[in-house]
């Protein structure tokens, strides 16, 4: 008898998992299919790679002498130049750019050049993980599914996530940025804040990205305040965000000044001062928009849907919270792109990526009826007294 009650416990609680695990079972399964297609279109290693091997290589161990020859020999066959020592440590774009190198430090002395891909497939697969929490936890699993696989289909996502390049960790920086930032708004934890200081320090030295999640904030901060007429509660979310990027951006540009952005936007606009490359941004804009729409049309029409669902949703939807987070992370987003000047595949805006995944999964959650235009707030979001909680409509955990 005890035998077939464990049994059928085990099978009244694979019942209720069920959901659950099919929800899982879809996520792993497209992104194993979707990282497959990518290794076999494309390769794990490019230009920036070698500049993160070559610091792996010396976070190991290796004189720098030492860490250029063996990145110039693990780079053979893909055409890619490694500089001298001078360039290589010393360009000061890359330079900051430490985090990823130092977890990649003891695989690749271990396993040479695909210990680095070993340690972005982990933040990869990391990064799946919480992105399909969050949107399981917000929405539902059916706007878990629907959006993990339109990310998990994208080519140039998956290559930006999958490659030996610094976004796969820089989005989960976000990712784990905005669940502190939810966790102070519902709890006032200072520990939260605290925490949120060192994902965005520990983003600023993964790659410069921080000014996306900063605007995330900081416009969630005022457009939330204009809609409630109140102070919002992601003030403080946003102004440790934003100081802590800006300093960090300070620092940065005291300590490592040989890169200038200033002069790649005027070298791309191809002007000489600052009013005429402003006056020459639009043009300039209106090509990048133009080359990146044919190229997903060509290439990635899967990620080229999921960024018009997400401009859909914050249109639609523009009181919502969503909405607010992803217009400021697209602002920081055009920040980095317009300055930089180059057609990019949405490479930029990989370290805001949860922000698109948001909006996207707030669309299909609505038109799946799974939750209301008005209410559908996130029970660990939105801090209000025990009464207020109450009276809020709940949204399914599942």
């Amino acid at each position: 008898m005890q035998g077939v009650d464990s049994r059928e416990d085990f099978l009244t609680r694979f019942t209720a998992r069920r959901a659950d695990l099919l929800t899982w079972a879809v996520v792993l399964g497209s992104f194993v299919v979707g990282y497959a297609g990518y290794v076999y279109r494309s390769v794990f290693f490019y230009p920036d790679s070698r500049y993160y091997l070559a610091m792996a290589y010396l976070f190991g161990g290796e004189s720098p002498e030492d860490a250029r020859l063996l990145t110039e020999q693990a780079l053979v066959g893909y055409d890619i130049p490694v500089p001298d020592t001078d360039l290589l440590f010393g360009w000061g774009l890359v330079q900051p750019r430490v985090i990823l190198p130092l977890l990649a430090a003891i695989p690749v002395r271990l396993f040479g050049p695909y210990g680095l891909v070993g340690v972005v497939l982990v933040i990869n697969i990391v990064m799946t993980i919480v992105f399909t929490m969050i949107l399981k936890r917000r929405f539902g699993n059916g706007a878990a599914i629907a959006v993990t696989l339109l990310i998990n289909t994208s080519h140039y996502l998956q290559a930006f996530k999958g490659g030996a390049l610094t976004e796969s960790l820089s989005a989960l920086w976000t990712a784990l940025s905005l669940i502190l930032a939810w966790k102070w708004i519902q709890s006032r934890n200072k520990w939260a804040l605290t925490g949120l200081a060192a994902t965005v320090i520990g983003s600023a030295f993964t790659r410069q990205a921080t000014f996306i999640v900063a605007g995330a904030f900081v416009v969630a901060w005022i457009l939330g305040s204009i809609k409630e007429r109140k102070n919002s509660a992601w003030m403080w979310p946003a102004i440790v965000t934003a100081v802590t990027a800006l300093a960090a951006q300070v620092f940065q540009t005291i300590v490592f000044p040989t890169f200038s952005q200033a002069g790649q936007y005027m070298r791309m606009t191809e002007t000489d001062n600052m009013l005429d490359a402003i006056l020459a941004t639009p043009t300039m804009v209106a090509g990048i928009l133009v080359d990146e729409t044919a190229t997903f049309l060509r290439q990635d029409v899967s990620l080229l849907v999921f960024i018009l669902l997400a401009i859909a949703a914050m249109v639609i939807f523009w009181r919502r919270e969503e909405s607010h987070l992803l217009l400021g992370a697209v602002l920081g987003v055009a920040l980095y792109n317009i300055t930089n000047g180059n057609a990019t595949q949405f490479r930029y805006a990989v370290p805001g990526l949860v922000f698109y995944a948001l909006a996207v999964g707030l669309l299909v959650a609505y038109a799946a009826g799974t939750i209301s235009a008005k209410k559908a707030e996130f029970p660990a979001v939105k801090a209000a007294s025990k009464d207020e909680t109450a009276a809020q409509e709940a949204v399914p955990a599942n």
